[in-house]
Formats: structure tokens, sequence, C-alpha cells
């Protein structure tokens, strides 16, 4: 018993001083000077990924990146029941960027999707897509951001 109680307060102490930090901490550690120009498509979207490259871009580097988005955002029916009413969803983004770097131009695409089933409570439902559609958004911006990281 007294095995398993040393034991146990040794790991918690070795575990409680580990030091967790985020590794883009609102800009600090980052070298990406982002700029955006222009803002096209979906404007819930294109506001949650502005607002989270705004928090990691660092306005203190030299190098800057200047980018156009346009999000285009579809809600399609993939399953109707027998009586005709929809009952499986996808929502789908697409949000084409045009990244100009070092006098360097390119154009990718970040495409994100999900599946869902219909809920009987209509406003249930309209919150679960708007936190989908976050998520979606949090997502595209996380692989925009690791392929601008790269790119450097």
């Amino acid at each position: 018993m007294f095995k398993k109680i040393l034991s146990l307060l040794l790991f918690l102490i070795m575990v409680a001083n580990c030091d967790y930090s985020p590794v883009y901490l609102k800009g600090e550690n980052s070298k990406l000077n982002i700029n955006i120009i222009k803002i096209d498509g979906d404007s819930e979207i294109n506001e949650i990924i502005v607002k989270e490259i705004n928090q990691i871009a660092n306005n203190n580097y030299s190098k800057k990146i200047d980018i156009k988005i346009n999000t285009n955002f579809v809600r399609t029916i993939l399953a109707r029941n027998t009586k005709g009413t929809p009952t499986d969803f996808e929502l789908k983004a697409i949000s084409n960027f045009k990244v100009t770097h070092s006098d360097k131009e390119q154009n990718f695409a970040i495409e994100e999707k999900f599946n869902y089933k219909k809920m009987s409570n209509s406003y249930k439902q309209n919150n679960y897509e708007k936190t989908i559609k976050k998520n979606i958004a949090s997502s595209i911006t996380r692989k925009l951001i690791l392929r601008l990281t790269i790119a450097e």
C-alpha cells in the first residue's frame, strides 16, 4: 500500500513539473507576417479564419505574406426518408487561397466536409451546424498555417 502511494505521489510530482505552452502563442514564436488583402465568400468562415490568423501573425517579422481568401460553403442533402424528408446532410467548405510571398505567387485550396444526421429539434440542429462551421473554419486555418510554415 505504501509503495502504491509513494509511486503515485512521485508520478504526480513529475507530471506537475512538465511545462506546456502552445507553439504559436499570439505570434511570439511565429515567423509569419501575414497581411490579408482580400476576403470573398462565406463571411462566418472567413471571420473565424481572419481572427485566428491575426492571433498567430507576428507583425514584427520582416518577410511579409499577402493572402487573398475566397471561401464557399455548401449544405447538401445526402439522404431522404420514404416521405421525402431529408435525414442526412453534408456541410462542405472550400477555401481558395492566393498567397504572395517573396515575389512568388501560389494558389491552393483547402477543403473540409462533415456529414451528420438530422436532429428532431431544429434549434439544436442550427446550433450544431454553427459549431460544425466554426470547427471547419478552425481546421482550414490550421492547415493554412501549416502550409505557410512549411513554405517558409
